[in-house]
């Protein structure tokens, strides 16, 4: 199976979603942390670093899924 990207994704590091994804990794890690904390407003702030890494993982080729497996509902988040 062959995955479509973007024509602009084939100029990109191919290490750059690797990187990328440790980030996403980082950060939701500190959220659950910060979510467990019940520390409202850093949680607030490690959504918006999240979600501007997952839009620069989409910008760099990851395809952006709309529907998750097992669901019924487009994923968005309203910003």
């Amino acid at each position: 199976m062959t995955a479509a990207l973007p024509i602009d994704a084939a100029y990109q590091d191919p290490d750059s979603l690797k990187e990328l994804a440790s980030i996403a990794r980082l950060i939701t890690y500190a959220r659950q942390s910060a979510k467990n904390l019940n520390a409202e407003f850093p949680v607030w702030c490690l959504d918006l670093a999240l979600g501007a890494v997952l839009q620069e993982m989409y910008e760099n080729g990851l395809p952006n899924p709309l529907f998750e497996e097992g669901t019924d509902t487009a994923n968005v988040v309203a910003h």
